[in-house]
């Protein structure tokens, strides 16, 4: 009877645990999700008359996999606002920004995460968002 080694074992269990497994959200797919931010400035942040939009550049979007509760990863916006979160596998993603509160002084927070829920549904998936506005006060 041949003798197998521990490594050898362990390696076939690794790969027959790997094979038998569905990977939930996460990294290590082929799926993309893109979007932009944009910018609304208004004169009193409570007020949307005479507000200015425009692409919102250098801003930190995070993505959480799953129902994970911290973000897994952050990316940041280009010159254009664009984003764009590669080589995710199927499943459930939590995309988050962070803005102003809009609600009048006293009842409002410093920030507000502007937050999109999103399936990724194919392999090869490509999401697109669309836009996600953030609001600043001039």
């Amino acid at each position: 009877m041949k003798q197998v080694s521990f490594p050898q074992l362990f390696a076939g269990l690794a790969l027959a645990a790997g094979v038998a497994c569905t990977p939930g959200a996460g990294e290590g797919g082929a799926a993309s999700i893109t979007g932009k931010v944009e910018i609304e400035r208004r004169a009193v942040i409570s007020n949307p008359a005479g507000a200015v939009r425009f692409p919102a550049a250098d801003v930190d979007v995070f993505i959480t996999y799953g129902d994970r509760v911290g973000p897994d990863d952050k990316v940041t916006t280009n010159f254009d606002g664009d984003f764009a979160f590669y080589g995710l596998t199927e499943g459930s993603y939590t995309l988050y920004v962070y803005s102003e509160d809009t609600l009048p002084q006293v009842l409002n927070a410093p920030e507000v995460a502007i937050v999109r829920e999103v399936e990724v549904l194919e392999r090869r998936a490509e999401v697109d968002l669309g836009t996600i506005r953030i609001y600043k006060e001039l």
